[in-house]
């Protein structure tokens, strides 16, 4: 099994270059020992970046996890055993890292004042769009929504990770989960904390602190039936 250098730590899910054996090749994909790079999941896009070795090199266009975590690859294919290193397309990885961890603030917000669970989401670079329900909250509300998340992220409340076994968690209030739709056999699971404001179980990837972050800045709100709402932002340079 690959070990995905961001699931332990911070010094991990900085990690811009590494190097790793590869386990395996097959067509236009490459196996590894180890990576730095991410697999699409989570609402998170798989990292994009390359692969070096000695007379050989390779661009990351995708990373899937079934099993086996598979880079997909375009250009040279090492040999098995080979030792590659690999490079990340850090500007791309670094937005993605600070989307999902406003998500996980913006859903907590939503959840604190509102009740709403969080029921889907997708990250971009540039935005981010959560599916909240039940939902429906008008423009008035929404600025509410908006200045309390900043008046988190302008306190850079810290992010820890950590393990948990799944009765923890379940047994926890405070948890923001629904961990019914994980499957029985995951039993120890990564939690990602926001000081005392949000505990999740996730395996994407997270900034140090909110103070990497900037400010949040709702760009759209769309009624998607059911009850179901689903916000839409983007993230600002705080305000001098």
């Amino acid at each position: 099994m690959t070990e995905q250098l961001h699931m332990a730590s911070f010094e991990g899910t900085y990690t811009r270059q590494f190097l790793a054996m590869v386990e395996a090749v097959h067509p236009g994909i490459v196996e590894l020992d180890r990576t730095a790079f991410y697999p699409f999941g989570g609402g998170q896009p798989a990292d994009q970046g390359k692969l070096q070795w000695e007379g050989g090199t390779a661009r990351v266009e995708d990373v899937r996890k079934r099993n086996r975590l598979r880079h997909m690859v375009a250009g040279d294919l090492p040999e098995v055993g080979a030792t590659v290193e690999g490079s990340i397309d850090w500007d791309r990885r670094y937005a993605h890292m600070k989307m999902h961890t406003s998500q996980h603030l913006v859903s907590a917000v939503v959840d604190q004042l509102h009740g709403a669970r969080t029921v889907g989401n997708q990250l971009y670079a540039d935005k981010a769009r959560i599916d909240f329900q039940p939902l429906r909250l008008s423009p008035a509300q929404l600025s509410e929504v908006e200045a309390e998340a900043n008046r988190h992220l302008a306190k850079d409340l810290p992010i820890t990770i950590t393990e948990a076994d799944r009765s923890e968690l379940e047994q926890d209030p405070l948890v923001r989960s629904n961990l019914s739709l994980l499957p029985p056999s995951i039993r120890q699971l990564r939690v990602i904390s926001i000081g005392n404001l949000d505990i999740c179980p996730c395996a994407g990837t997270h900034v140090r602190s909110l103070g990497e972050i900037g400010e949040i800045e709702f760009t759209k709100r769309d009624n998607k039936g059911s009850g179901k709402q689903r916000l839409t932002y983007a993230l600002r340079d705080p305000t001098p």
